[in-house]
């Protein structure tokens, strides 16, 4: 419920801000600043509370953040146009504030509430929920915007936030145990000590590297994308979007195949190989640019398709492996770090890849970066992580 609330909003905040509101491109960047800058700037803070408190109180606090963000959002309009982008301002900033604590949460429960053995299953179904909620979400916002008006959409969102937190009562009252000799709490909720962290072992550096090395060249991609897909082929807007709606589904289906992987991929092997699919996977987006006719567009929707089933599989991978190899008071600051270090990559990435545009034409941009992903990415073949245990 959770994952669809998230989804509806993030689609229709800024599609609200420009049809409705008339907001500019500039409004719109800073809308997406305060839905996702929280997430860095109370990296620590999100750290500190998730240690203090227990799990179910932490995601009832952040699932409440979010029924009163869709409340302000419900009432955005209701007033002048400025009031109107400061609503939604506050509204994504709770958003983005709900969203770190419930992701460092989750990262502490579920290797503490589960079993070793399960803990594959449950990170592929939090990860074929989060895919199908993203994949779904823009289409039943536009119908919700269509059925109930703005106002109304907010409403059915923040009720199923509110319904999400009825569901969250029943989990257990898990919390950090403090080791025998451990550091204070204190020390260990910084940001400086979560970025450690992620970098203490040659396995967790290699996965770390390759996951910034993604996110900052898919995002250096995605600043030209649309521009030289519209530029270079026959696909249209309309088609671009069911493309991309249908390529999301591949992350389910991916995160459904990570459970069902023979064993020999399920460890260091399968991160190793789908990773590397992944982030090699943006080479086809290049070759499809410049490839005439229907085999261009083929390129492009196997780049696509390719992407998001090897993420959905490695995601689910990863997250195992980090669940074994962080320990559990470290995991909190360790998650928040390691958002905190992707997320300061996506607007790196864009800012880098409206440079870069500037200087080549957006299709050389993007075959120059997918190259560049590519041999970068050859770095999680590496003998440390393709010898993770399953």
């Amino acid at each position: 419920m959770s994952f669809f609330a998230i989804a509806v909003i993030e689609f229709a905040v800024p599609f609200v801000a420009v049809a409705t509101l008339g907001a500019n491109a500039m409004i719109v960047a800073v809308l997406g600043v305060c839905r996702f800058a929280p997430q860095v700037v109370f990296a620590r803070a999100a750290t500190a509370v998730v240690n203090r408190y227990d799990q179910r109180t932490v995601m009832l606090a952040s699932e409440w953040l979010r029924v009163l963000a869709f409340a302000l959002s419900a009432v955005a309009l209701l007033a002048s146009p400025v009031v109107g982008f400061v609503v939604f301002a506050l509204a994504n900033l709770a958003l983005g504030l709900g969203s770190i604590l419930t992701a460092v949460a989750v990262q502490v429960l579920v290797p503490l509430a589960f079993d070793d053995r399960d803990l594959p299953r449950v990170y592929s179904r939090l990860g074929m929920a989060e895919s199908l909620a993203d994949g779904g979400g823009p289409f039943f916002a536009g119908l919700a915007l269509a059925m109930f008006d703005v106002s109304g959409t907010f409403v059915v969102a923040a009720g199923l936030a509110a319904a999400a937190c009825l569901l969250l009562r029943g989990m257990p009252r898990v919390r950090v145990s403090e080791p025998t000799g451990a550091a204070p709490t204190r020390d260990r909720s910084t940001l400086r000590h979560g970025i450690r962290a992620n970098f203490a072992t040659g396995p967790l550096r290699v996965l770390t590297g390759w996951a910034l090395a993604y996110n900052l060249g898919q995002c250096l991609i995605e600043a030209m994308l649309l521009i030289a897909i519209l530029e270079r082929t026959s696909i249209g807007a309309a088609s671009y979007g069911v493309i991309k709606t249908c390529a999301v589904l591949f992350a389910a289906l991916g995160a459904y195949l990570a459970t069902r992987l023979p064993k020999a991929l399920s460890g260091g092997w399968g991160i190793s190989l789908f990773g590397f699919g992944a982030i090699g996977s943006y080479v086809l987006l290049g070759i499809g640019l410049y490839v005439p006719g229907a085999a261009g567009v083929a390129f492009i929707v196997a780049g696509f398709a390719l992407d998001e089933l090897c993420s959905g599989i490695v995601l689910v991978l990863i997250q195992t492996f980090r669940a074994r190899a962080i320990a559990n008071e470290d995991r909190a600051a360790a998650t928040a770090g390691y958002r905190a270090m992707n997320l300061t990559a996506v607007p790196v990435g864009f800012l880098l890849g409206g440079v870069l545009g500037l200087v080549l034409s957006p299709s050389a941009t993007i075959v120059a970066v997918g190259a560049a992903m590519l041999v970068f990415g050859l770095v999680i073949w590496s003998p440390r992580v393709r010898a993770v245990a399953a």
